[in-house]
């Protein structure tokens, strides 16, 4: 029986959170709105149109396709700078050389998703990518993960999603998938696991030095 790690891409494999929360606080800014910083950290794992809704649901359509796009102008010309978090690509070699199937799920467009993986270094262990056209509804809907599921062949007992923010524990936990979190994306350990996480962890370094001893470690054997 196929069993797999589900990925989550921006807090938890690579360190771009910031980067996000400074791109849609100026998007919203521009268009008049004054939307805490602390605010959009929290929203950040969301699709565009989810997380503009979620932290300004009287928007316009025409105002929220303006902020959107003030952070994908900002973004986007940094994706040069962006690095690794400890033990990333480490960790997706790991977990594939011992026999599982590493799967990506994102609300990142494909090529920034393809972009992003392939700073880790460890694009080559990755078996199926879930990004942003692949579904109509994000994180913490259960779609993302249940695409992640169908695309890998992999059943949801046999699964285990990491991801850094409580709307990954969420989405895996409503598609019947459990949950590891890391605090890598800056999300604080007791949200992570009221929202969910059988565990949680520094980064991913972290949690490959305890792999044997984390939930992980039933799939491991």
């Amino acid at each position: 029986m196929r069993q797999g790690v589900i990925f989550d891409v921006d807090g938890t494999l690579v360190d771009t959170n910031y980067l996000h929360v400074v791109a849609w606080w100026e998007g919203f800014r521009r268009r008049g709105r004054d939307v805490p910083m602390v605010d959009i950290h929290g929203a950040v794992g969301r699709a565009d149109r989810s997380l503009i809704d979620y932290l300004a649901p009287d928007l316009t359509e025409e105002d929220a396709q303006a902020v959107s796009a003030t952070h994908a102008e900002l973004f986007k010309p940094r994706l040069a700078e962006v690095r690794p978090l400890p033990g990333a690509g480490e960790l997706m070699h790991t977990l594939a050389a011992r026999g599982l199937v590493i799967v990506v799920a994102t609300s990142a467009p494909k090529d920034e998703a393809d972009r992003l993986i392939g700073v880790t270094g460890a694009e080559d262990a990755v078996s199926a990518l879930v990004h942003a056209g692949d579904v109509e509804t994000s994180k913490p809907d259960p779609e993302p993960v249940r695409e992640a599921l169908e695309k890998s062949g992999l059943s949801p007992d046999q699964a285990i999603m990491i991801g850094d923010t409580v709307w990954d524990a969420l989405s895996a936990r409503s598609a019947k998938v459990g949950a590891v979190a890391v605090r890598s994306g800056g999300i604080d350990t007791a949200s992570l696991l009221e929202a969910g996480a059988e565990a949680v962890y520094k980064d991913c370094h972290d949690l490959l030095q305890r792999l044997d001893d984390s939930p992980i470690g039933r799939l491991l054997g």
